[in-house]
């Protein structure tokens, strides 16, 4: 995999890595119901975008992890006071003694090159029953437009969600795969 490559480009724009609070944000996570998982991963949290806000709304436990030790490092500092356990680790090798309720991946996705080793990973770390949500605050068209100019090699374009979620099928049912200009959902089940 090329997992050093994409740690060293993440290491490389931590300091000046910015994403706007949206209401798209807050609205995506108000949807999900938050408070029926008591333990959440944020995959790919970055410099934790959204760690606080799901432990705001389950009350429970998040793990927060991200391949680039520098965005850790910069989500420590810019969350101090909060109870979410931030991890520098490499999602495909990562353990945790109980399974998750819920894995979110929001604004990662495109970075796991390895979509059944992904697959398979989220399963292996989710409770019966979990969900698996990617979800991104910008649109596909947007987004790969971006990777393309920015992050190839470190990233992949997306397909419209429908057909994405057809790669995710042997291990989760789909529950919700949609897209809009503001938008990328796909919301799985662990089978």
């Amino acid at each position: 995999m090329n997992n050093d490559k994409i740690r060293n480009f993440f290491n490389e724009i931590a300091q000046n890595y910015v994403h706007d609070d949206s209401i798209a944000i807050e609205e995506l996570l108000d949807s999900l119901h938050l408070e029926k998982y008591p333990k959440i991963l944020d995959l790919g949290c970055g410099k934790g975008i959204i760690s606080d806000k799901l432990l705001q709304r389950n009350k429970g436990e998040v793990i927060a992890i991200d391949l680039s030790d520098k965005m850790i490092e910069y989500a420590k500092l810019e969350h101090p006071n909060t109870k979410v356990k931030f991890i520098n680790a490499d999602f495909y090798e990562f353990k945790d003694e109980k399974p998750f309720d819920m894995i979110i991946c929001f604004d990662a996705y495109p970075h796991f090159l390895d979509v059944e080793n992904y697959a398979k990973k989220a399963e292996s770390l989710l409770k019966e029953n979990g969900e698996l949500i990617i979800a991104h605050d910008i649109g596909r068209e947007e987004l790969n437009s971006h990777h393309h100019a920015h992050a190839m090699g470190v990233s992949r374009m997306l397909k419209d969600p429908i057909k994405e979620a057809k790669t995710l099928e042997k291990y989760f049912d789909v529950i919700l795969a949609n897209e809009g200009t503001n938008y990328y959902h796909i919301f799985l089940k662990r089978k």
